[in-house]
C-alpha cells in the first residue's frame, strides 16, 4: 500500500490524516502531543499525560533514589505484559521509503544504544537481503507495548508492523506514518535508545520528533526477540567508523586519557577500524591518506585511541557501511 492509497483509506473511514500529528509530536510528550492534536480535531477529549518524574533518568538525585530493597524488588519481579488488542490487523512490511533519518546528522543524540531484533545472524548469510528481519521488515514479526513513562499508562502497541494507539485505528508503519530509524549495520535499521533506567524501563525514537517508553521484559512479546544493544558494543564489531563531523582532523593518543601523549592526527580522508573499546575511548587501526577502500601513496598505519563519545555521552562517531578488508593499493 502506497502512502497516496492509505491516505485514501483514511478519508473513506472518515478519519482525518494522523501522519502529521505522529510525525509532529514533542520528542519527550509523544503521547501528549497525539493527544492534544486529537482534541483539536474532535477526534477524543483527553488521553494521559505522560510522567514528569525526575527519577526517570539514569543518575537521579540522592533523595529520589529508591532503596535498596524496592529497586532489588522491581528488577526481581518481571512486568506484567498488557493484553493484546482484542482485533490485530495482518502482519505488513514496512516499506523502506517510510522510514528516515537512516543515517544521522552529525548534531543529532543518538542516546545510549539501539532497540533491534535479538538474534542478528542472519546478516552473515550471503542472502542476507532477502531475510525477513532485513532492514525493517522485522518490525512486522514484533509485539512491544508502549507507555508514557516508567511505571506509567499504557497507551498502545508497535505490532504486527502496525502502530496501535489505545482507542483508535491501526496506523501502519512506513505509511500511514513515517518512522525514525538508524542503520548503524549495513542493512539493518534499528531505533536509537535516547535512555535507559536500571530498573528496566526505556525510552527510545520512532518518529522524528516523537520517543516512547517501554520495558526490557517485554522484549519477547511477538515472535522476533529483541535487545537493547549499547553503542560500545555496536562499534565494537563495526569493520569501519567515521567521525560525525566532518571536515576536522582528531587525535589519536597513546593511551585512553585525555592527558596521553599525541600519536599523531586522523585527518578526514582516513580508514579506522576499531579493535576495542574501554569506557569512552576505542583502540583503532588508522590508515591514511585513503580515498574510499583505496589505500594512497605515502599512506601510514598507526594504532592508538581516540574518543568515540564525549563527557556528555553524544556520539562522536559513526559506522561506514563499506567492507574495505581487502583494499587495491595504488
Amino acid at each position: 500500500m502506497t502512502p497516496s492509497s492509505s491516505q485514501s483509506r483514511s478519508h473513506r473511514l472518515g478519519r482525518p490524516d494522523l501522519r502529521p500529528l505522529i510525525d509532529a509530536l514533542p520528542r519527550t510528550l509523544a503521547l501528549a502531543g497525539l493527544a492534544l492534536g486529537l482534541a483539536a480535531t474532535g477526534q477524543v477529549a483527553a488521553l494521559a499525560e505522560p510522567s514528569t518524574d525526575p527519577s526517570a533518568t539514569l543518575s537521579p538525585s540522592r533523595d529520589q533514589r529508591p532503596s535498596a530493597a524496592v529497586a532489588q524488588l522491581k528488577q526481581d519481579t518481571p512486568l506484567a505484559l498488557p493484553p493484546l488488542p482484542e482485533t490485530i490487523p495482518n502482519a505488513v512490511t514496512p516499506p523502506q521509503g517510510g522510514i528516515v533519518g537512516l543515517t544521522p546528522g552529525p548534531a543529532e543524540e543518538l542516546g545510549v544504544g539501539l532497540l533491534q531484533p535479538q538474534d542478528l545472524s542472519f546478516l552473515e548469510s550471503a542472502a542476507w537481503e532477502d531475510n525477513s528481519l532485513a532492514y525493517g521488515r522485522w518490525l512486522s514479526s514484533v509485539a512491544l507495548p508502549l507507555y508514557v513513562g516508567p511505571g506509567g499508562d499504557h497507551w498502545g502497541w508497535m505490532v504486527n508492523g502496525w502502530l496501535m494507539i489505545n482507542g483508535f485505528e491501526p496506523l501502519a508503519i512506513g505509511q500511514d506514518a513515517s518512522f525514525s530509524m538508524v542503520e548503524a549495520q549495513p542493512g539493518l535499521y534499528s531505533f536509537p535508545v535516547l535512555e535507559q533506567r536500571a530498573d528496566g524501563w526505556f525510552r527510545f525514537q520512532y518518529t522524528p520528533a516523537g520517543s516512547a517508553w517501554a520495558h526490557m521484559d517485554h522484549l519477547n512479546g511477538g515472535s522476533t526477540a529483541l535487545a537493547v544493544q549499547p553503542w560500545d558494543a555496536v562499534f565494537a564489531t563495526a569493520p569501519q567508523i567515521r567521525f560525525r563531523r566532518h571536515g576536522l582532523s582528531q587525535a589519536l593518543r597513546i593511551d585512553p586519557s585525555p592527558s596521553a601523549s599525541l600519536r599523531s592526527l586522523v585527518v578526514p580522508n582516513s580508514r579506522i577500524r576499531p579493535l576495542a573499546v574501554e569506557g569512552d575511548w576505542m583502540r583503532v587501526e588508522v590508515i591514511q591518506p585513503v580515498q574510499g577502500c583505496t589505500i594512497l601513496p605515502g599512506h601510514t598505519t598507526e594504532e592508538g585511541w581516540l574518543r568515540w563519545r564525549d563527557e556528555n555521552q553524544s556520539l562522536l562517531i559513526w559506522t561506514v557501511n563499506a567492507d574495505c578488508s581487502v583494499p587495491e593499493d595504488e
